[in-house]
């Protein structure tokens, strides 16, 4: 441990983020054993959260509270990326019938930070807040082509490629050249890579740097979602990404001008 990290702070965090993948809740003794502390530790690490109200005891088990959540929104709401690009993730889902989503890197995966259902019945979409793989999702394969592709080595250095489906890419050669075909052809496709029977695609957003800051995506059931309808879809989604990035060079821009 660095030499001015403060250990019970640290253990709160990573009680938290434990927290965190656990929905269902855990018991003390369930945190105890995942943090490897001593129980006395674990119980005023518990006190202590509940009474900040970042955590919550339900019977016998902890869940993260409602004061933790707040933040986590906070953090959300307070992106700016993120609002402006909300009315465009809406508008993508209503143009295309499937849901659309917003995702953003973060610590080696892709963060959806926003989802609008599809307007139609048979649909599929993981929720604000879950974290997908980089190497088998659209918006993953985004980030790995536009960011992390001098250093995908790195990347991968202590990490196994999870295969999730018989089409997930699971060596580092073959998803260089899929990253190659991302960055010609300007957007991601997870074909049936991360669930058997889903088709993903993802275009980059940038900011006025022109640097990939997020993707926008689709996801759909294969059956509703074609490979023959690849090429509009991309189509729409790139004018999606254009539109995020007018907005935000525009917003920018009056921004500058009142504080400059």
């Amino acid at each position: 441990m660095e030499r001015y990290l403060i250990p019970g702070v640290v253990h709160a965090c990573k009680l938290l983020r434990i927290l965190a993948t656990h929905d269902s809740g855990m018991t003390s003794q369930q945190i105890e054993s995942a943090l490897g502390l001593p129980r006395t530790t674990v119980f005023r690490l518990l006190r202590t959260l509940c009474a900040e109200q970042m955590l919550e005891k339900r019977n016998k088990k902890y869940f993260c509270g409602a004061d933790l959540m707040n933040v986590g929104l906070q953090v959300i709401n307070s992106d700016r990326l993120h609002q402006v690009a909300i009315p465009h993730v809406q508008r993508l889902a209503l143009t295309t019938g499937h849901t659309a989503h917003l995702a953003v890197p973060h610590h080696g995966s892709a963060l959806i930070v926003e989802v609008f259902d599809s307007p139609h019945p048979l649909r599929v979409a993981s929720r604000p807040g879950v974290r997908a793989l980089m190497h088998c999702s659209s918006t993953g394969k985004i980030f790995l082509a536009f960011l992390y592709y001098d250093n995908l080595e790195l990347m991968f250095e202590n990490k196994e490629m999870e295969k999730r489906t018989a089409n997930t890419i699971t060596n580092l050669d073959d998803l260089r050249k899929e990253l190659q075909r991302v960055m010609a052809i300007g957007y991601a496709m997870d074909n049936r890579e991360y669930h058997q029977d889903v088709r993903c695609l993802a275009v980059p957003v940038r900011d006025k740097r022109g640097v990939v800051v997020a993707a926008i995506g689709i996801t759909a059931p294969a059956a509703s979602f074609t490979e023959a309808q690849i090429p509009m879809i991309a189509s729409q989604v790139k004018e999606a990404a254009c539109a995020i990035y007018k907005d935000v060079y525009q917003l920018d821009s009056v921004i500058q001008d009142k504080t400059g």
